[in-house]
């Protein structure tokens, strides 16, 4: 009797030393979006006109246990500009993940896109993707260090259906900081475009896009100074059809700012990452935004022969305290005959993260 009591009690206190050790947390994101498109210039070749106005609300609340490990659920709301009785669009999560003392970082289920600490550029992701997707629905694996990180991370945003396609992607970012001015960097995809129970065909659309970056703000007065060199290759195959692609190319950016004023440009020459764009499906539905995810520019040229692509961006950025940051954007997108069009970009974040709730 006396060992049953000595180990309830142990049990008991086990269990209070471990319950003040979970507390709760939440985070609050907002983002508001404008991008206004103007590319009537060129006929609208590669690219739509149109206009993007939207915000996006994203509560999630959670238990912190053991330090370096989380629970979290909540959800994303965007509500675009102008619908005043149209629904919104809202999408649930739920995730585990665990943060080490050593930057290692492991997420898992449902859980937003922000837990990534990568740079994607466009050649992934386009301007609308990036917005509207708000949530991986998968697993996270990365690392960060002093001057490195390194990520990969599997989406499975699409799971077969009478008219869903079976859709997963992968991807992954990596910085290897060598000096406080030099690293070598890479971003890639894999992407996995498969068949529905009424569209049969499976697609494949992978990219890579190794870099060699320059940062030289730290040896001259301003706040950024980046020169990036670097290559892309993809792989494109239709495999029902029996075509298959390998697109080359190189780019090469410059980054410039000074009291949150600055100048982008990138340079790309080569062949388009995109080329299934205007190819059709069994169905005959034509590919387009269905299978690309990147900005439909990286088409290139609407004929298949390499070219150039040209996107200069002119920008004020400005953080108004540790958790609010707004900027504009003028965007200028050339190829070799000349202007195709410009972008106007207005945004407005807020990221409230780790927040406890307080005591009485």
């Amino acid at each position: 009797m006396k060992r049953l009591v000595l180990t309830l009690m142990a049990l008991a206190f086990g269990a209070a030393v471990f319950a003040q050790s979970i507390r709760p947390e939440w985070d609050l994101r907002f983002q508001g979006a404008f991008i206004n498109d103007e590319f009537d210039v060129s006929n609208q070749i590669l690219a739509p006109s149109g206009t993007l106005g939207a915000a996006r609300i994203s509560p999630y609340v959670g238990l912190i246990f053991a330090d370096n490990h989380r629970i979290k659920a909540g959800f994303d709301l965007i509500k675009d500009f102008g619908t005043e009785y149209d629904k919104p669009l809202w999408e649930p999560a739920l995730w585990y993940q665990y943060d080490s003392d050593g930057g290692f970082r492991f997420a898992g289920g449902i859980f937003p896109y922000a837990l990534l600490g990568g740079f994607y550029s466009t050649a992934i992701w386009s301007d609308a993707s990036r917005f509207y997707d708000a949530h991986v629905d998968g697993f996270l694996v990365s690392w960060t260090g002093e001057r490195s990180l390194y990520e990969i991370c599997i989406d499975w945003f699409g799971k077969y259906g009478d008219n869903r396609r079976e859709q997963f992607l992968v991807m992954s970012y990596g910085k290897c900081g060598l000096t406080p001015w030099l690293s070598l960097n890479w971003e890639g995809m894999f992407h996995h475009f498969a068949s529905s129970d009424a569209v049969k065909g499976v697609v494949d659309d992978h990219f890579f896009h190794p870099y060699v970056q320059f940062e030289f703000s730290p040896i001259v007065p301003l706040d950024r100074l980046e020169l990036s060199l670097g290559g892309m290759i993809g792989y494109q195959c239709d495999r029902d059809a029996g075509i298959r692609y390998i697109p080359k190319g190189a780019d090469a950016i410059v980054d410039i700012r000074k009291w949150g004023f600055g100048v982008r440009n990138q340079f790309y020459y080569g062949e388009s990452q995109a080329p299934f764009f205007h190819a059709t499906d069994a169905s005959g539905a034509e590919y387009g935004t269905d299978l690309y995810i990147r900005s439909s520019w990286w088409q290139i040229r609407t004929d298949g022969k390499p070219g150039l692509y040209d996107r200069l961006d002119a920008y004020w950025m400005k953080s108004l305290n540790d958790w609010v940051d707004i900027g504009f954007h003028a965007v200028f997108h050339f190829d070799y005959l000349g202007l195709l069009g410009t972008q106007q970009m207005l945004q407005a974040s807020v990221n409230l993260e780790g927040l406890r709730f307080r005591r009485r």
